[in-house]
């Protein structure tokens, strides 16, 4: 083979691996995409959230106001006993409202990965970016056939996180989420989120409707979400203050 034979082979093959490239999905994006879902679009929706313990259930119902991105008002409207407790999430910082004690108290860190109302949810899965801010991201090396893409997030060195891994599971095609495995710093997985459903938002996208959060160390543990009631549309900003967490938000 001569010189101009191959310095054209070596041509086509840098051409190929160029598009190759290109083709690759950015993970940044892909994640960001995966969050967006999650969090929903800027919009007032009825949660109904069932907390299952071995022997024993108990079941809220939640008026969430959210502006889609690292915002949203939750409101306790089930059970009555229950009622008017209120939540409050920007960033990564999270308020609590009592009514029984009239006070808006400020959630300290330590507490960001305690159980919201005692469901398989951390407050910390609430506000919903930390993935974004705390973790590397990379995309793993797909199976061959494989329908999914899977993305493998890894904690920045100077995070305070508690998990040594994190899993987000998406469609190839409608890049969808379809499921997150958390694993602890051992490397066991400890809790997943399952989606169940989803519906066709007006003007593109999607909603997750439903959606399963089991801790994969207690068996028997697990909370079921449902989404209904949704309006799309961006909440009052005089949601978004701790102050309106007693008064509640009007949309």
């Amino acid at each position: 083979m001569g010189l101009k034979q191959i310095l054209l082979r070596l041509t086509a093959l840098l051409a190929l691996s160029s598009v190759a490239l290109a083709q690759q999905p950015d993970p940044r994006a892909l994640l960001h995409r995966a969050i967006d879902q999650l969090r929903g679009p800027a919009m007032a929706a009825t949660y109904t959230l069932l907390v299952e313990r071995p022997g024993r259930n108990k079941k809220y119902v939640l008026r969430v106001y959210t502006d889609g991105g690292d915002r949203a008002h939750i409101r306790v409207i089930e059970p009555k006993r229950d009622a008017g407790q209120a939540f409050l999430t920007i960033g990564q910082d999270i308020w609590i409202y009592n009514p029984r004690l009239g006070r808006v108290l400020r959630l300290p860190p330590s507490g960001r990965n305690d159980r919201f109302l005692g469901s398989d949810v951390s407050y910390a899965d609430l506000s919903g970016r930390d993935l974004e801010s705390d973790y590397r991201v990379s995309l793993a090396e797909a199976e061959t056939g494989a329908d999914t893409l899977t993305l493998v997030l890894t904690p920045n060195p100077t995070a305070p996180v508690p998990w040594g891994r994190v899993e987000m599971v998406l469609g190839k095609k409608d890049l969808l989420l379809r499921k997150i495995v958390y694993y602890d710093q051992r490397g066991a997985a400890v809790k997943d989120f399952v989606v169940n459903s989803t519906a066709a938002l007006p003007g593109g996208g999607y909603l997750i409707t439903g959606m399963l959060v089991r801790d994969l160390v207690r068996p028997g543990y697990r909370t079921v979400f449902e989404v209904s009631d949704w309006k799309t549309g961006s909440p009052p900003e005089s949601c978004f203050s701790p102050a309106a967490l007693e008064r509640g938000c009007r949309f």
